[in-house]
């Protein structure tokens, strides 16, 4: 029996392709659950983030009307601290201030020359006393600690926000900024005066740390959420492969069934189509008495068409060896030189008849092979026999025949039609036909399919390129086990 060509992929334990196949829906549901966690925790923390700048937008606007802006513009040193106005102004800072316990500060700037300075007018601790402004009680003020008075500059250019927008209209940070008392966000508003000018803009920076919590106690439900989603469509990816594989398993059994039983139908149909061509023979060659012109020609008729039938019952059989992987190769002694020479006679006339020019180069002498004569003539007609039929008239078809290192190599080149480049991985599939030809040539698609398996079965390989509108070539390769006698005269 022939060496079968195996599978990889089939040999590999069913076990372990479904395992691999679990595992990557595993990790495909863990990626998905993990991406759906980071979307909904993000769209969740930007939302609760957009209503808290919501609520400090709203605070710091009521703020900024309650002070004047040409009264702000009045303090301008150190000794204005002392008035009455100033003192007004810080406390109403305190005020605002106290009435939320996140505010941690609360202050008013106004622009200086320098666009990356600002000059502070009053905090809500810029009159108080020093103990209570020694917030950890150490008795020690520092620098954190000490109120910032009446002319003192801050630079803004860490805080864009308060740079660009703030002396604007309302604004708010984009971002939560890390502080000693933890995490901040500052909101302003600008304050004008009786002339619609801004004279100032009042901040309040607020602690936020509760929104923190807030935000990060959502992942929970979110996990849960993620963690039974996950479960859910492992369970149902795991039902999906369980019923997918049992369907496959059901469809490669169906599939068995079937070539086995072309393979017994073949069987049965070649015996009696053995008869049918046994007892033309004998009424063509007289057995039964005397025939007339138009008897023989019926006959002649019909014997073509028995031939045609034992053909395809032939290589419907041969399909199922191949799909079985039981294709019989019997090896015996083969002239090469007289097979080519055998199946080019009869594919010249065929070509002639169409109007292909049919040339053959084949070396002067070739060896006696042990090959299997019926695969290598399936193949040899096949190959050139479609050459012509797919050739248009006034084409060429090209037997090519070389013999090199033990290895027999023979090409058949065309200029007809070709194979459409996305449809050249069919090529020797079953029942394959391209589709440029599917409708305007006769064929069943199974000539390609039965030579490929032919060539492999004896060893072999069969390849093939074209390219649509240009021809194509079909290349076949088989080791030579030459004979004694051949090898001898060989030396």
């Amino acid at each position: 029996m022939p060496r079968q060509k195996k599978n990889r992929g089939a040999a590999l334990p069913t076990a372990f392709r479904e395992n691999r196949r679990i595992i990557g829906v595993l990790v495909a549901c863990v990626l998905l659950g993990s991406t759906m966690t980071y979307v909904l925790y993000n769209y969740t923390q930007n939302l609760l983030k957009a209503r808290l700048q919501d609520r400090m937008l709203a605070i710091v606007m009521t703020a900024a009307l309650q002070f004047d802006g040409d009264e702000l513009l009045e303090f301008r040193s150190e000794a204005d601290m002392g008035s009455d106005g100033y003192r007004r102004v810080v406390e109403n800072l305190r005020s605002i201030r106290d009435t939320n316990e996140n505010i941690k500060y609360a202050y008013i700037m106004r622009r200086t020359d320098d666009p990356s300075t600002l000059e502070f007018i009053a905090d809500a601790m810029s009159l108080a006393p020093e103990d209570e402004m020694d917030e950890d009680g150490d008795g020690i003020l520092s620098d954190e600690e000490i109120a910032p008075i009446l002319g003192d500059t801050y630079p803004i250019d860490e805080y864009p926000v308060l740079r660009d927008e703030a002396f604007y209209h309302p604004s708010v940070d984009n971002e939560l900024l890390p502080d000693q008392w933890g995490l901040m966000m500052a909101s302003y508003a600008p304050i004008y005066d009786r002339n619609g000018n801004v004279a100032a803009v009042i901040g309040t920076d607020v602690v936020v740390d509760d929104f923190q919590r807030q935000t990060q106690a959502t992942l929970l439900p979110f996990m849960l959420f993620i963690f039974a989603l996950i479960l859910l469509l492992t369970l149902l990816t795991l039902v999906i492969f369980r019923y997918q594989s049992e369907r496959v398993e059901m469809m490669r059994e169906l599939d068995r069934q079937k070539d086995e039983l072309l393979s017994i139908v073949s069987h049965q149909l070649a015996t009696p189509i053995s008869a049918i061509k046994w007892y033309l023979e004998m009424l063509l060659d007289g057995d039964a008495g005397k025939l007339n012109k138009e008897q023989r020609e019926e006959l002649e008729t019909m014997q073509r068409t028995s031939a045609d039938l034992a053909d395809l019952v032939s290589m419907i059989l041969d399909v199922s060896r191949i799909q079985l992987g039981r294709m019989k190769v019997d090896r015996d002694k083969l002239d090469l030189k007289t097979f080519f020479e055998e199946i080019t006679k009869g594919i010249e006339q065929a070509a002639k008849a169409k109007g292909v020019t049919f040339t053959v180069h084949m070396p002067a002498t070739l060896p006696v092979a042990m090959l299997d004569r019926r695969l290598m003539r399936m193949t040899l007609e096949n190959l050139l026999s479609n050459a012509v039929k797919y050739t248009p008239p006034k084409g060429k078809v090209h037997l090519d025949v070389q013999r090199k290192n033990g290895t027999l190599t023979y090409r058949v080149t065309d200029t007809g039609c070709g194979i459409p480049k996305k449809e050249q991985d069919q090529m020797f599939t079953k029942l394959f036909r391209a589709s440029n030809v599917r409708d305007k040539i006769e064929g069943n698609g199974l000539g390609l399919y039965v030579a490929k398996g032919a060539v492999e079965a004896q060893d072999g390989t069969l390849t093939f390129e074209s390219r649509s509108g240009g021809g194509a070539t079909f290349t076949v390769t088989l080791p030579l086990r030459q004979t004694t006698e051949s090898r001898k005269k060989d030396n």
